[in-house]
C-alpha cells in the first residue's frame, strides 16, 4: 500500500493523521523541524471549547500556561472589559502541545520523519498539505492563491500580574492596520506582547506604537509569523490519479478577526483524514460544516478593518451604552460568531431598552 503523505507535523498534520490512520490509511509525516513545536510562532490562545474539541487526542491541560477568563478592549482609547465569570480559554505551550500531538499519532501507527522537508513532486500517493500559508503542496499543484495576510510580531514582556487571567485587546486601524495589538499573560510575571498588521504594514512598527500604549519597553528580541487572512477558494483535487487535500493555514482555515487556526484547522483536519481519497466530498464536508463561521468571520474582519480610529471609539461607546459587554460574558464565543449573533446579539440591544 502507498502510504498517505502528510506533509507538516503541527496540530493540523499530526490530527489528519491519526484520523487517517483510523480510516486504515497507512501515513507517513514529514516534518521540516528537527522536532514538532519547535519555534512555533503563535500566541498558543485557544479557546476551551475548541480544546476540548481535541481531548481525545492530547491532554491538554499538562500544556496550560494559564487560564483565561475575559477580555480588555481598547477601541481605540475607549475601553470595554468582559468578565465571563469562568475559564473561557487556555494559552497553551504550543511546543509542548504540538509534539504531544506527533506523538499521538506515531503511537496510532504514523511513521514521522523529522528534519526532513518534503520538496515536490512529492513521490507517490495522496497527499494532505498542512505545511502553512506559504503550502508548497499548493503552489505545485496549482491552487488558487491567497491574496490577504498578517503580519506578526511578538515578544515576551514583564508583567505586573494585575489583570493576569485577561487578554488584553487593542483595536486601532491607525496603530495596527487592518488587525490589533494584545497583551496575554502567560502569569503573574511574564506575558506575550504581540501585533499584527495586514501587509504590506509594517508589524516591527506596530509593536513599537504597543509598546508606547501599554508603557512597558518591548525587547528587540521578537518572533515573527505570517497569518493567512482569508480561505483558499479550492481546497482538494484529484492530480495525476492522486489525491491532494489542503487544511489548516494551508487552507485558509483560519479565523480572520484573530488570526487563530487551531481549532477550525483541526476540526477540517479530522475531514482531511476521513476524506483522504475523496477531495470533493472533504470540500463539501468542511465548507458545510465551518464554512459560514469562517465566512462571518473575514467579514467581521474586513468591516473592521475599514473604520477609523473615531469609529472605533464611537462602536465602543455605543457598545457599552446598550450592556454588549453583558452579552458577552453571558453569550460570547471565540469560535463561532454565526451562534452568537443570531439571534442573541441582534435582539441584545432591544432587551436593553425594556424596563426590567
Amino acid at each position: 500500500m502507498v502510504p498517505l503523505r502528510v506533509i507538516g507535523a503541527g496540530p493540523c498534520g499530526s490530527v489528519a493523521a491519526i484520523s487517517a490512520l483510523e480510516c486504515g490509511h497507512s501515513v507517513h509525516i514529514y516534518e521540516q523541524k528537527e522536532t514538532p513545536g519547535e519555534n512555533v510562532r503563535c500566541s498558543g490562545l485557544i479557546s476551551k471549547e475548541g480544546l476540548e474539541s481535541l481531548s481525545g487526542f492530547t491532554n491538554y491541560k499538562k500544556h496550560a500556561l494559564n487560564k483565561i477568563r475575559g477580555a480588555i478592549f481598547d477601541c481605540a482609547g475607549y475601553k470595554l472589559k468582559v468578565d465571563s465569570g469562568r475559564d473561557i480559554a487556555y494559552v497553551i505551550d504550543r511546543e509542548g502541545f504540538d509534539a504531544s500531538l506527533a506523538q499521538k499519532a506515531q503511537d496510532e501507527g504514523a511513521k514521522l520523519f523529522c528534519g526532513k522537508r518534503a520538496l515536490p513532486p512529492f513521490g507517490e500517493g495522496s497527499i494532505i498539505g498542512a505545511d502553512g500559508p506559504g503550502s508548497m503542496v499548493a503552489s505545485h499543484f496549482g491552487f488558487p492563491k491567497i491574496r490577504r495576510f498578517a503580519g506578526t510580531a511578538q515578544a515576551t514582556i514583564r508583567h505586573d500580574g494585575q489583570f493576569k487571567d485577561y487578554v488584553r485587546v487593542f483595536l486601532s486601524n491607525d496603530k495596527f492596520p487592518g488587525f490589533f495589538g494584545w497583551v496575554i499573560p502567560h502569569n503573574e510575571e511574564y506575558a506575550e506582547a504581540g501585533v499584527g498588521c495586514v501587509l504590506p504594514s509594517n508589524p516591527d512598527a506596530a509593536l513599537d506604537c504597543l509598546s508606547r500604549l501599554i508603557g512597558t519597553s518591548i525587547p528587540k528580541e521578537r518572533r515573527y509569523s505570517v497569518i493567512p487572512l482569508e480561505r483558499r477558494r479550492k481546497t482538494a483535487l484529484s492530480a495525476s490519479r492522486r489525491n491532494i487535500l489542503l487544511v489548516g493555514d494551508a487552507a485558509g482555515q483560519v479565523k480572520s478577526t484573530t488570526g487563530g487556526g487551531v481549532v477550525f484547522g483541526t476540526k477540517c483536519a479530522k475531514l482531511a483524514g476521513k476524506y483522504a481519497t475523496s477531495p470533493k466530498d472533504y470540500e463539501n464536508a468542511w465548507k458545510a460544516l465551518y464554512g459560514h463561521d469562517l465566512d462571518a468571520h473575514y467579514q467581521m474582519h474586513r468591516a473592521l478593518g475599514r473604520l477609523s480610529d473615531s469609529s472605533l471609539r464611537a462602536i465602543g461607546s455605543i457598545a457599552s451604552a446598550f450592556r454588549v459587554e453583558e452579552f458577552l460574558e453571558k453569550e460570547g464565543n471565540m469560535d463561532s460568531p454565526m451562534r452568537m449573533i443570531w439571534p442573541g446579539l441582534l435582539l441584545h440591544p432591544i432587551r436593553t431598552l425594556v424596563p426590567k
